[in-house]
């Protein structure tokens, strides 16, 4: 470890909060970064699901609809 400071005790703690701020600013874009990307592939995946699921469930609501309307 490199010397700072003369004092040993300051250069641990001035080291130690150096590398705390240097892990807290990678934390904060590694955590940023992952949600930004879980926003997108969930808007993707639900509008494919979207898709794929809401034909179906408007084919079955206008056939029972137009059943019970043509009885």
């Amino acid at each position: 470890m490199g010397r700072l400071v003369k004092n040993q005790s300051l250069n641990y703690w001035l080291c130690g909060l150096i590398f705390s701020i240097i892990f807290a600013i990678i934390g904060f874009i590694t955590s940023f970064a992952m949600d930004i990307a879980e926003v997108i592939l969930g808007t993707i995946l639900g509008f494919i699901l979207y898709i794929i699921v809401m034909p179906y469930i408007t084919g079955r609501l206008v056939d029972y609809i137009s059943d019970k309307w043509m009885d």
